[in-house]
């Protein structure tokens, strides 16, 4: 349970990353969006199998708690709003928008990102 949640939040990582410094580089696309809603799929994947383990034996900090929930959806709206403007046919109009809040979106969920990891390697020195 605890090694899915760990590839699922790797996984959620790589794409996430992908999709976010691809698409600063190259503009909004709809590649951008695909590999996105990859990373956004694996990250619910991972925060759910994390939500599991954390049942089964035992709580995680109610920092990381607070950091994941919000980095989940922080990661859903940054999802939303790229959607919202590739079906508007107005990216290039949205980019400059999407792109200031894109990497602060990022950083909260990176800053969740290595708490989570954090968190895990200390329990698992006890």
């Amino acid at each position: 349970m605890l090694m899915q949640a760990v590839i699922w939040m790797n996984l959620a990582l790589i794409f996430y990353t992908w999709a976010v410094f691809s698409g600063r580089r190259q503009g909004l696309h709809r590649k951008h969006l695909i590999i996105f809603g990859i990373g956004l799929l694996c990250d619910y994947l991972g925060t759910h199998q994390m939500n599991l383990f954390a049942v089964a034996y035992g709580k995680a900090p109610q920092w990381h708690n607070i950091t994941g929930v919000a980095s989940l959806a922080g990661m859903a709206f940054h999802f939303m709003l790229a959607l919202a403007a590739s079906l508007a046919h107005k990216t290039e109009s949205v980019n400059r928008v999407f792109h200031r809040v894109s990497l602060t979106i990022y950083t909260c969920w990176l800053i969740a990102f290595t708490s989570g990891a954090i968190s895990g390697m200390m329990r698992m020195r006890h």
